[in-house]
């Protein structure tokens, strides 16, 4: 399994949202999947995001489910399908 990160995916994620990102890439890898990571603290996001504060990632959909992920992830993350990618979140509750 590979890591690929789209031109122009910079940034560093908190030590939470680094853990996650490593369950869903074992994820990925359990389905013999590469993880496509398309932004963290890069590009465009709504007012308040969690992007540019190191807590959110998005990823492409490939194989995997927002439900899969969701369950590797647990309660602590937001996993929301955005058509052309997953966005996720560390937003403890």
């Amino acid at each position: 399994m590979t890591v690929w990160l789209k031109r122009g995916v910079i940034g560093d994620l908190c030590i939470a949202a680094q853990k996650g990102f490593g369950r869903v890439a074992d994820l990925y890898e359990d389905k013999g999947k590469d993880v496509f990571c398309t932004s963290i603290r890069d590009g465009n996001h709504g007012a308040g995001s969690m992007h540019y504060i190191g807590q959110a990632f998005d990823i492409r959909p490939l194989g995997v489910s927002v439900s899969e992920i969701k369950q590797v992830l647990g309660k602590d993350f937001d996993v929301v399908d955005e058509f052309n990618h997953i966005h996720i979140e560390f937003d403890p509750k």
